[in-house]
């Protein structure tokens, strides 16, 4: 049963097609609905995971109390980049600026290498490579074959990294997420349920790298 006071919010997509539920990195519950579905099915779906609810809730707080206790980017924090622990420093809003812009132009090095080498792998010819920083995602594929990929991604085990970059390479032969799509990126990436949970259980760390 849910607790009296979890809120929730409420969103469509056409490519639903089943009610889903999901807890943000910020806390939030969110239900994504198919466009035709009725909106009790959102509290229906909230009310029977009510607990499940509480406990990611409770996980999402605790890692934000975790990441709080770092040390300051002014003090120094160490990150791991390119699989290699590194101590990194930013004491204002120009070395902070300084810091990403060293670190997006080594991730782009580090992708577009890595696309280039699985890319025969997968058997797709991207038309180009974009280094980005979204805030939540860790890349796409557009319909003109350019792969555009999170910078961050450079802080993840290498694994995971290359997991990413097959995921959206695969969508350059299967642009949906159905069976097809998920048999390929499993054939090349058989790491893809580790990452994709190492990706989940990090998220906050990542997007925060630099906070």
């Amino acid at each position: 049963m849910t607790s009296p006071d979890i809120t929730f919010t409420v969103r469509r997509s056409p490519r639903a097609r089943r009610a889903r539920l999901t807890v943000t990195p910020h806390g939030e519950a969110v239900v994504v609905l198919p466009m035709r579905a009725p909106e009790r099915t959102a509290a229906s779906l909230v009310e029977r995971h009510g607990d499940w609810i509480d406990r990611q809730v409770a996980r999402v707080r605790a890692e934000r109390d975790r990441l709080d206790a770092r040390p300051s980017l002014a003090d120094g924090r160490t990150l791991t980049v390119a699989g290699v622990p590194r101590w990194v420093h930013a004491r204002d809003a120009r070395e902070l600026e300084g810091l990403e812009r060293s670190l997006r132009r080594e991730a782009g090095i580090l992708l577009r290498g890595r696309v280039e080498a699985l890319s025969a792998l997968v058997g797709v010819a991207p038309a180009g490579v974009t280094i980005r920083a979204q805030r939540g995602r860790w890349g796409s594929a557009s319909r003109s074959g350019t792969v555009s990929l999170n910078w961050r991604l450079t802080l993840t085990p290498p694994e995971v990294l290359d997991y990413v970059v097959i995921h959206e390479l695969a969508h350059l032969r299967e642009p949906g997420h159905g069976p097809r799509f998920w048999s390929l990126v499993r054939h090349h990436a058989p790491q893809t349920d580790r990452a994709r949970r190492w990706l989940r259980e990090h998220h906050a760390e990542l997007m925060s790298a630099l906070d």
